[in-house]
């Protein structure tokens, strides 16, 4: 096992500084260009190398590398590129692939906890496309990565080629001072503008001039600083995260504490008992997001029946990943539920960013618009709609399932309509 780990540290300190050389698949590779490591320089240790037999029909042979790191780590682009797709696929779990064109090879990144980028997004060199994780078939928390020619289906085809021997790399990112490790506070969060910055501003990966530049400052630029220590400040400015020197930063407002969430499939409507939902959409805040919860409750929206939470530490959570996993919707008994998912930023301010009522099975006729639960449809219960939709009144989720008239899982004008013919059909 000493032998092994010492040829393993061997190679992985020759294919950093490695000039060219030729790969295992009788294609000759160039070293077409330096490629950035796609984790943090932490992680460099590798379980499974390329198996080259995989170009000459070897369906088990490894198309890749795995890499392990710990669940949650960020993963970066080796190269600029385009996303081709970032999905499930089977056995990969969620896949990022990025095509890269000047090189003419797409490279891909499997297994990912989440994804941080879209189909159709062009991509930088060093940028975060992802995260680690252990989705699909995996036996732990790793980064496969590889390099391909060709797609067959939206997933990786031959010609396969060995990621050590394809690029020599500059290295990797830091760890060590990343927003989550350190201690930092967000008592400077805020709007800054750059301060007798006459040409640039470096952005590091950490919290030292020793720490690798990820990007630049133009002079009078606007910055958004969320967390630091008065020395060195964690910042996001143009699409990049990391750290600058606070003396060169100069405050002009507070940052808005939103947080919002996109794409997401709410539920909406009558299902059947058995239908399966999955909850999608990505949690966007202003601040490193403290922990994600929620999940189904019954209709008082506050008893929970699958309910799931997730700690974050990131500006971005994707709810499709393992979030997804722990709420189960084809369990539910016939009835009316909340659908519900709030989160946490780094300063505890807490949002709910998801409330819906929605059915299950068929729901009892007897009880639709029977607001008051006396039995009975009548102006009473008119009255109650009324003061809800002129935000004069507050609805149990029991209560907004009887309003709900039209059965489309909003409580509008459209079933005040309803509910005058059926107050009116009472009468006569």
């Amino acid at each position: 096992m000493g032998i092994l780990k010492k040829s393993s540290a061997a190679l992985l300190s020759a294919f950093m500084l490695a000039l060219p050389v030729c790969n295992m698949t009788g294609v000759s590779a160039e070293a077409y260009g330096t490629a950035l490591w796609p984790l943090d320089e932490s992680y460099k240790n590798i379980t499974t190398y390329f198996d080259s037999s995989r170009n000459y029909g070897n369906s088990s042979a490894h198309n890749a590398i795995d890499i392990p790191a710990d669940y949650g780590s960020n993963i970066y682009a080796a190269c600029d590129g385009v996303c081709i797709s970032a999905d499930w696929r089977d056995a990969y779990g969620y896949l990022i692939i990025l095509w890269h064109e000047d090189l003419g090879v797409y490279t891909f990144y499997s297994h990912c906890s989440s994804m941080a980028v879209y189909s159709g997004q062009n991509v930088k060199q060093g940028d975060v496309i992802g995260y680690v994780g252990s989705t699909g078939v995996a036996s732990g928390n790793h980064l496969h990565f590889g390099i391909c020619d060709t797609l067959l289906g939206g997933t990786p085809y031959i010609t396969y080629y060995d990621p050590l021997t394809y690029f020599t790399y500059s290295g990797g990112h830091s760890n060590n001072n990343t927003p989550s490790d350190c201690d930092c506070s967000t008592d400077y969060a805020g709007t800054y503008t750059t301060h007798g910055v006459d040409t640039y501003l470096n952005i590091r990966n950490g919290h030292s001039t020793d720490s690798d530049v990820i990007g630049s400052i133009t002079p009078n630029a606007e910055v958004k600083v969320i967390k630091s220590d008065g020395v060195w400040a964690h910042i996001e400015y143009n699409g990049i995260t990391g750290c600058c020197a606070m003396e060169y930063l100069e405050k002009t407002g507070e940052i808005s504490s939103d947080m919002n969430i996109s794409g997401a499939n709410i539920p909406q409507g009558t299902f059947d008992i058995g239908s399966k939902f999955s909850i999608k959409g990505i949690i966007n805040s202003a601040l490193p997001i403290n922990k994600v919860w929620g999940g189904i409750y019954e209709n008082d929206g506050v008893t929970p029946v699958f309910v799931a939470e997730e700690l974050s530490g990131r500006f971005s959570y994707d709810l499709s990943g393992e979030f997804d996993r722990q709420i189960t919707f084809n369990r539910l008994s016939s009835g009316s539920y909340v659908y519900k998912i709030e989160a946490e930023d780094e300063t505890g301010q807490k949002f709910t960013l998801i409330s819906s009522v929605f059915y299950v099975g068929e729901y009892d006729d007897e009880k639709i618009g029977d607001i008051n639960s006396d039995g009975y449809v009548n102006v009473s219960d008119l009255v109650l709609l009324q003061k809800y939709l002129l935000n004069s009144g507050v609805f149990t989720a029991e209560q907004y399932a009887s309003a709900d008239l039209n059965r489309d899982s909003v409580v509008d004008v459209f079933d005040m309509a309803d509910m005058r013919k059926k107050v009116i059909e009472n009468m006569m």
